[in-house]
């Protein structure tokens, strides 16, 4: 049941997107449990496009792990971080860039605080752990377009610290594939099986197996495999 008003607002928004820009294809979201707290870990290409083509499309409430250290202008960000809180979306800061350390820590324990909550609740919660899409207005390190960055492991904390608590959390990857057209973009997002998760195991580990799982989904070659980032986001 999406109770809501803000969620029902962004799932709105999410559909005119995609109605406007996508020609959207859907595999596999039988995969995606119906009820109970679930880790959906997504594979990072457009900025926008691909939070919006899985609110449109979940028919749960999704909450995103948003990060905003790209927000310059402090007006800006003090609106950016409105919107989240009215969303009840927790923030983090990919990097301690221009960002007190102690700023950066807090918002990271806050964030994991929110999102253990999020999954007690029985909720959704989507993870880019690829930090950086491909496309997108501001800076990006990756150098090709079929590029999946290492991923950071602060999602399986999280998973691990939702286990920790009793919380029964089920991690989901989930793919894109992005064919651009003269009209738009093709768009496959195809959802996996569920991931399993070893509660004590190398958070490394377990980020790089659902790397290997969300470029098979996304129809893309594993190739030569990076090493894992040991960053917690």
């Amino acid at each position: 049941m999406i109770d809501n008003p803000a969620w029902r607002t962004i799932r709105i928004a999410s559909k005119r997107v995609v109605a406007r820009d996508l020609h959207l294809r859907v595999d596999g979201i039988e995969l995606l449990p119906s009820e109970g707290p679930v880790l959906l870990v997504a594979r990072h290409f457009h900025h926008l496009y691909d939070g919006c083509a899985v609110m449109a499309t979940v028919p749960r409430q999704v909450q995103v792990l948003v990060g905003l250290d790209w927000v310059e202008r402090p007006i800006a960000l003090k609106g950016m971080q409105s919107a989240c809180r009215a969303a009840g979306w927790p923030v983090v800061y990919r990097s301690t860039a221009g960002i007190e350390r102690s700023v950066w820590l807090s918002a990271l324990r806050e964030a994991m605080r929110q999102s253990v909550e999020i999954l007690r609740d029985g909720k959704i919660l989507l993870v880019f752990p690829e930090g950086y899409p491909t496309i997108d207005p501001h800076p990006t390190p990756k150098r090709r377009r079929d590029e999946v960055l290492p991923f950071h492991t602060g999602f399986v904390r999280i998973a691990q610290n939702a286990l920790d608590a009793g919380i029964p959390v089920r991690t989901v990857p989930v793919g894109f594939r992005y064919d651009e057209r003269p009209y738009g973009w093709d768009v496959m997002m195809r959802f996996g099986h569920e991931l399993p998760i070893d509660r004590s195991g190398a958070p490394a580990r377990f980020a790089e197996t659902a790397r290997r799982a969300i470029i098979g989904l996304s129809d893309l070659e594993v190739g030569t495999t990076e090493q894992t980032s040991a960053r917690p986001y």
